[in-house]
């Protein structure tokens, strides 16, 4: 698509209309329409299309929600209803990208005659769309992104990164850091909530009144949609930060909790700053996502354990 130098039809009277001045007439509109989308909206997914990947019997199938997304040349690529899609399994080991593809297509329903021949064509185009999975590194213009799928020893499993999300802000990450986010806050705010009861503990400085006021400002600020990826990053670098305060000022406890100190240091000391770029934030999260789980573990520990005055 141009979206420099744009060609309309110029009628006059007595022109003598050819298929080809319809077929600019609608370039013309679509192609302007396509550069309205792509500038003011971006590319990628709008709305929907969230992908769940299912293994059975060695077997493998997408299951792609309904939504609407934005190809990388402004085309709008609708999926009416919930599709399921067998995969084959690669031969070539690596990442993959499953993409929707816009399809078009003669509507073979609507031939109509040749004027003064014997032959038939079809008189519309129908558009709908495909899902076909690529590798990760090959761009695919006409298509939309979904979901990255890892391929390793004759197995696929599903990468649970962002892809690209159309709209004038960045939030391509939040369905995936968002909730990671929240588990943190919740988990976060249920040990402290237990600890505090101990003798140990409940008599600990501003450090613990920091990290409490931390985790209720974040809760608040992740209620409303739309949180940009840029606000998930700090929210949770903060969070960090506040962490890392609170449990490095812990007497001794548990040993899950000695251990879990030792992450919460290592995954602030790598922080980035905040002139940083998404990308750096991205790589650093994963840090971030992996003390969810030694954090369950510490908060399922204490909802068991955990007295009053112990």
């Amino acid at each position: 698509m141009d979206h420099v130098n744009l060609r309309r039809l110029a009628p006059f009277e007595g022109l003598c209309l050819t298929s080809d001045d319809l077929r600019d007439e609608q370039a013309y509109h679509r192609s302007t329409l396509h550069r309205h989308t792509l500038y003011l909206h971006g590319h990628g997914i709008v709305q929907g299309l969230q992908v769940n990947l299912e293994a059975k019997k060695g077997k493998y199938r997408a299951v792609i929600q309904p939504g609407y997304g934005i190809t990388q040349i402004g085309q709008g690529v609708a999926l009416n209803e919930a599709a399921a899609v067998m995969l084959e399994v690669p031969k070539t080991e690596g990442e993959y990208m499953l993409w929707l593809f816009h399809v078009e297509a003669p509507d073979e329903e609507t031939k109509r005659a040749v004027y003064d021949t014997t032959e038939t064509s079809a008189s519309r185009i129908r558009e709908f769309c495909a899902p076909r999975l690529h590798l990760a590194d090959e761009e695919q213009a006409d298509a939309v992104a979904l979901a990255r799928i890892n391929v390793r020893q004759g197995r696929m499993v599903q990468v649970m990164l962002p892809v690209p999300r159309a709209g004038r802000q960045a939030r391509a990450a939040e369905s995936y850091l968002k909730p990671r986010v929240v588990e943190f806050i919740h988990l976060s705010k249920n040990v402290m909530q237990k600890l505090s009861r101990t003798a140990l503990v409940k008599e600990l400085d501003l450090s613990a009144l920091n990290f409490s006021g931390a985790l209720v400002s974040s809760e608040f600020l992740l209620i409303e949609e739309g949180t940009t990826d840029r606000v998930l990053y700090r929210s949770a670098g903060s969070l960090i930060n506040y962490a890392h305060d609170y449990f490095n000022a812990l007497p001794k406890t548990t040993d899950k909790i000695a251990k879990f100190t030792d992450f919460i240091r290592k995954a602030n000391a790598g922080v980035p700053g905040v002139d940083q770029s998404d990308e750096v934030w991205l790589k650093w999260f994963d840090k971030f996502e992996r003390l969810l789980q030694p954090l369950s573990k510490i908060s399922a520990e204490l909802d068991k354990k955990a007295d009053a005055s112990r």
